[in-house]
């Protein structure tokens, strides 16, 4: 009995020492947590800076080897005109036996295709496939003067001055070519345009013995340029076998290839079209006779008339990877002398410079050591411009050193960055915003080794995008043609402005 009345007192001391030490945790907890919040020792806020925006003329960019070219003419009066054309070198087929147009061969048809970019959108009452044409910039519905030439400017593969480094022909460059177009007329988009007739001639060059339907495999439409067919004998059929057609080097110093040269007509409201051009081919069809052994082999390909037996042929030469575009401006009908504006155009058209923080302000805001959570820079669209095209995304980077922001890479890349359209209630465009946080909160850090550099806004082109973390340096490649107007720092409430949201470790 003595032990066990020894050891009840004790277990209920202990009980209560345990609860005095948990009320005790409890009571330091309860303390830390009044000094963390309730004595606020961090504080939140938002800051809007100062920002100098100002206009910069594009006026040209690297134009060969890109992955569009744009053909047409679009103009308006926010952005005036832009005339699109390009030049291509041509692709010797692969023959074994060199080029043979045979006996009494006559030219049947001569033609450049170039399919569009066109989308599927089902079929019609009669079952057929229709489709839409891609990229298509403007009125599609108005005309435009299309020529194809002869170039006579020869396309380098390497740079003439430095031969370590390929060729850059840039969109300001004038091509020489031939006096007499090789195709003329009125072209606009035609999504109709799935099928060509080619009809095959006997040797008297008159008397049809047949007429060929072609199609693409999927049916989708193509661009179909008929040339000169004369011209084509003296170029391509009479030196046919000569050195001129040996190799693809003696071929392209010969037939330097061709040019696509788009102007405005009288009503130049007209449109642009981007082509890819990678299927893009010009094609000789023609006929020519055989004798009576070889017509076993042709399945029935052959056709028999007077002058023997009549078999067809052609001949397809594949646009080159040498291609260069070519973009004229004129901004005679612009009002780009509008005030508090910017102009944002890509394919060699306008950007905007933009200065964060000024110099003045720079050194008092890093004394205010804040941590910063959130840094927008917001662009206001000019909902009152007459212009339409309104790009998508817009894309800002470095400009004094060509760079991309530091975001592109410790944020996400260019969804983390921002720079979509966004419209407003009624669904019209309305404003850009750049989530530019790790760059300015870089350049606000006390002693900051970041720099505070310019930064460029301009229509974004998909070469923008990076394509590792080493890839750091931003192209000038732009086949763009969309624009918008934008408000400057001098808009009142639509200005373009920095918001910066921080949190500050109160002294």
């Amino acid at each position: 009995m003595t032990t066990n009345v020894v050891k009840k007192p004790t277990n209920l001391a202990g009980l209560f020492l345990l609860l005095m030490t948990f009320i005790s945790c409890v009571e330091d907890t309860q303390t830390i947590g009044v000094d963390l919040i309730d004595n606020h020792t961090f504080s939140t806020g938002s800051f809007v800076s100062e920002v100098a925006a100002d206009n910069l003329d594009i006026d040209r960019v690297p134009a060969n080897n890109i992955l569009q070219y744009l053909l047409g003419v679009y103009t308006d009066e926010e952005f005036g005109s832009l005339e699109a054309s390009f030049a291509t070198q041509l692709v010797l087929p692969a023959l074994t036996d060199g080029f043979d147009y045979g006996t009494n061969s006559v030219i049947d048809s001569v033609l450049v295709t170039i399919p569009y970019q066109s989308t599927n959108e089902g079929t019609d009452s009669e079952g057929k496939p229709t489709f839409s044409i891609d990229s298509v910039f403007g009125n599609p519905e108005v005309a435009f003067q299309l020529e194809v030439y002869e170039l006579k400017t020869f396309l380098n593969t390497l740079d003439p001055n430095n031969p370590s480094q390929p060729a850059v022909y840039y969109s300001d460059k004038e091509f020489q070519k031939g006096t007499t177009p090789l195709y003329s007329g009125d072209f606009k988009v035609n999504p109709n345009d799935t099928v060509t007739y080619v009809k095959r001639y006997l040797a008297d060059g008159l008397t049809v013995y047949d007429i060929d339907t072609l199609k693409r495999t999927d049916l989708s439409p193509s661009i179909k340029l008929p040339l000169d067919e004369n011209t084509i004998q003296q170029l391509f059929i009479d030196p046919a076998s000569g050195t001129e057609f040996s190799s693809q080097d003696d071929f392209s110093h010969y037939f330097r290839g061709l040019y696509f040269k788009a102007s405005s007509q009288v009503d130049n409201q007209s449109h642009l079209v981007s082509l890819a051009l990678a299927d893009a081919k010009l094609t000789i069809y023609f006929s020519n006779d055989q004798d009576e052994e070889a017509e076993e082999d042709l399945n029935g390909n052959g056709e028999n008339g007077e002058q023997g037996v009549r078999v067809k042929n052609q001949y397809s030469f594949s646009f080159g990877s040498l291609k260069s575009s070519v973009y004229e401006r004129d901004y005679s009908v612009s009002k780009q002398s509008g005030a508090d504006r910017l102009y944002i155009q890509g394919a060699a058209g306008e950007m905007a410079t933009i200065n964060l923080f000024p110099s003045e302000d720079l050194d008092l805001l890093r004394e205010n050591n804040w941590l910063i959570t959130e840094a927008n820079l917001t662009l206001y669209v000019d909902q009152q411009a007459s212009s339409n095209i309104a790009p998508e995304r817009l894309f800002i980077y470095n400009h004094d050193e060509q760079l991309h922001v530091r975001d592109m890479f410790t944020e996400g890349g260019l969804s983390a960055i921002g720079g979509s359209l966004e419209l407003d209630d009624d669904g019209h465009p309305y404003k850009y915003v750049f989530k530019i946080t790790d760059y300015v909160s870089e350049v606000l850090k006390p002693n900051s080794t970041e720099s505070l550099t310019t930064l460029g806004i301009r229509t974004y082109n998909p070469t923008d995008l990076p394509t590792d973390q080493n890839d750091v340096f931003v192209d000038e490649v732009n086949w763009n043609p969309k624009g918008v107007v934008l408000f400057d720092e001098n808009a009142g409430e639509n200005k373009i402005s920095l918001e910066i949201h921080y949190t500050e470790l109160n002294n």
